[in-house]
């Protein structure tokens, strides 16, 4: 529960803080890990300025390793090239897993690629390469992901 209510509140205070600055943006994601791992997504991007978002985002496995949430907060370049718009960031954040797994550390790099089709709606394409510390040592692997995004 104490796990839930913290991803529940970086969500929260992204959004608020993006609904100050006016440039928020809801979506959610479907993930696939190599390992056979499809992960449920739900995120938020706060645009900081027109080549820098923050993005905040929890993904819960739907296979596998029950319980698994992954909660990640990156920093995205992005190149505005309309309707296109590549972006790569870095970020950092937790794997919660209820016992017997491990809760760890996760580092991220991503690299993807939003589409609008319209001035509110933008689907995105995305890897992300998540290097995670667990109970047993260091686990990396890609996820990769597609989704869609709402500018509010």
């Amino acid at each position: 529960m104490k796990r839930t209510a913290g991803a529940v509140a970086i969500l929260l205070t992204v959004g608020l803080v993006g609904v100050g600055l006016h440039a928020v943006t809801v979506g959610f994601g479907v993930g696939y890990e190599v390992s056979g791992l499809i992960l449920l997504s739900a995120l938020t991007e706060t645009r900081i300025n027109g080549a820098i978002d923050l993005r905040a985002q929890v993904g819960f496995a739907t296979t596998d390793i029950a319980g698994l949430m992954l909660v990640t907060m990156d920093l995205l370049s992005h190149w505005l090239v309309p309707p296109l718009d590549p972006f790569v960031g870095l970020g950092i954040g937790a794997a919660l897993t209820p016992p017997p797994f491990s809760t760890g550390l996760v580092f991220e790099g991503v690299a993807g690629l939003r589409v609008a089709p319209s001035n509110v709606v933008r689907l995105f394409l995305q890897a992300r390469y998540v290097v995670r510390r667990a109970g047993t040592g260091w686990h990396a692997g890609p996820v990769f992901e597609g989704g869609l995004l709402v500018e509010l």
